[in-house]
C-alpha cells in the first residue's frame, strides 16, 4: 500500500513540482526587483498564474482522465490498486500548481511568516483527518486527507491578493480560461477513451487528440472574453519579470 501511495503521489504531483517550482526559482528573484512598484509586481503575478495554470491544470485533468489506461499501460495490472490514489492527487497537483505562486510573493515582498502560518495551518488539518481517513478508505483516504489540507489555501490567497493589492474576480479571471479549457478536455478525452482500446498507440492518440482540443479551445473561448490574448499574457509577463526597479534593493 505504501508503495502505491508513494508512486500515485510522484506521478500525480508532476505540475506542481516540476512546473510550478521551476517557474517559483525565476519569479522570486523578478518579483523581489518589482516589490517597490505594487502596480507591475500585481501585472507579473497574475501573468504568472496565467501562464502556470494554463500549463499544469490540463496536464493534471488530463492525467486524471486517463489514470486508469497509464496505469494499465505503462505500470502492469498489479498497480491498478493505486488509481483512486492517483486520481485524488491528480486534483492535489493542480491545486498545488496555483498555491505554489504564493510563496514567491511572501517571501520576496518579506512576509515570509504568512507562509509558514500557512504551513502549519494545514499541518493542524491533516493532523487531525489523516488516521479516520485512512483507516476508514485506506490509501485513498489518506490521499484525501492530503488533499483537504488545502482548505487553509483561501486564507493564503487573501493575504496574498492584500499584499499585491489584487481582487479577488482579477485573480479568478486569469484562471477561468484554463480551468474551463480543462473541464471540457476532460469531457472529451472521457468520451474518445470509451470508443478506443488500451494500447500505446491508442493511448499517445489520445494525449495528442486532447492536446490538440484544449488548446483550441482555449484559444477561442479566450479571445472571445479576454480583452488581452492568453498567448500576449505569456510575452507581457516575461517582459514585466525583467523591469528594473526604481531604487535598489539593499
Amino acid at each position: 500500500m505504501l508503495g502505491f501511495y508513494q508512486l500515485a503521489y510522484r506521478i500525480s504531483n508532476m505540475p506542481a513540482t516540476e512546473i510550478t517550482h521551476v517557474i517559483s526559482q525565476v519569479t522570486f528573484p523578478a518579483y523581489s526587483k518589482l516589490q517597490n512598484d505594487q502596480s507591475k509586481l500585481r501585472k507579473a503575478y497574475l501573468k504568472t498564474l496565467q501562464l502556470t495554470a494554463f500549463i499544469s491544470i490540463p496536464l493534471a485533468g488530463g492525467m486524471f482522465i486517463l489514470a486508469p489506461e497509464f496505469t494499465q499501460i505503462f505500470l502492469g495490472g498489479k498497480w491498478m490498486p493505486m488509481v483512486p490514489a492517483l486520481q485524488i492527487f491528480c486534483v492535489l497537483g493542480a491545486i498545488r500548481s496555483v498555491v505554489a505562486t504564493m510563496g514567491p510573493v511572501f517571501y520576496s515582498t518579506g512576509k515570509p511568516k504568512i507562509g509558514t502560518q500557512l504551513s502549519m495551518m494545514q499541518l493542524f488539518i491533516m493532523i487531525s483527518l489523516i488516521y479516520p481517513l485512512t483507516m476508514k478508505w485506506g490509501i485513498a483516504g489518506a490521499s484525501l486527507a492530503v488533499l483537504l489540507n488545502n482548505l487553509a489555501d483561501p486564507w493564503g490567497f487573501k493575504k496574498m491578493l492584500r499584499i499585491i493589492k489584487c481582487s479577488f474576480r482579477d485573480f479568478g479571471n486569469n484562471l477561468l480560461v484554463p480551468i474551463a479549457g480543462s473541464l471540457l478536455m476532460c469531457l472529451f478525452l472521457q468520451g474518445v477513451k470509451s470508443l478506443l482500446g488500451i494500447t500505446v498507440g491508442e493511448f499517445i492518440l489520445l494525449v495528442a487528440s486532447g492536446t490538440a482540443f484544449y488548446f483550441i479551445f482555449t484559444y477561442f473561448l479566450d479571445a472571445k472574453i479576454n480583452s488581452s490574448r492568453l498567448t500576449c499574457g505569456v510575452i507581457e509577463a516575461l517582459r514585466l519579470l525583467k523591469v528594473k526597479p526604481k531604487k535598489e534593493i539593499h
